[in-house]
């Protein structure tokens, strides 16, 4: 993934939760907020997420199936949190649920602008 693609800044960061709109499964959590300028994407893992080895696997699988799916996600903030269940997944079940997550993120969006459409056409 692409350097102009991560989200650093603690208060960008912060905002992202603030704002509450999240997906989810056992093994992830995604924090996100639509209509930004640009793309963003930060990666977390819990520190129940065994030791640091294992966290920074964990962050490089995603960052790489996430990575694959970059030009889906326009203008939207992320901030995925991996859990503790996602180490006992396989890869292609790990992809499966992320691609599953960033779907959902997706149609919301598209939900959220036909609402806003709706709203302006009235």
């Amino acid at each position: 993934m692409n350097k102009r693609y991560v989200l650093k800044k603690q208060h960008n960061i912060l905002k992202l939760l603030t704002k509450k709109q999240t997906v989810g499964t056992k093994s992830y959590v995604v924090y996100f907020k639509n209509e930004c300028e640009n793309t963003k994407i930060a990666i977390s893992a819990s520190k129940k997420v065994g030791n640091s080895v294992e966290r920074n696997y964990e962050k490089r699988v995603c960052r790489e199936i996430v990575s694959q799916r970059i030009k889906d996600l326009e203008n939207i903030h992320m901030l995925i949190v991996i859990k503790n269940e996602a180490t006992k997944l396989q890869f292609n079940e790990k992809e499966a649920q992320i691609n599953y997550l960033i779907n959902k993120i997706i149609k919301k969006k598209q939900m959220k602008g036909e609402i806003n459409e709706s709203k302006q056409n009235q």
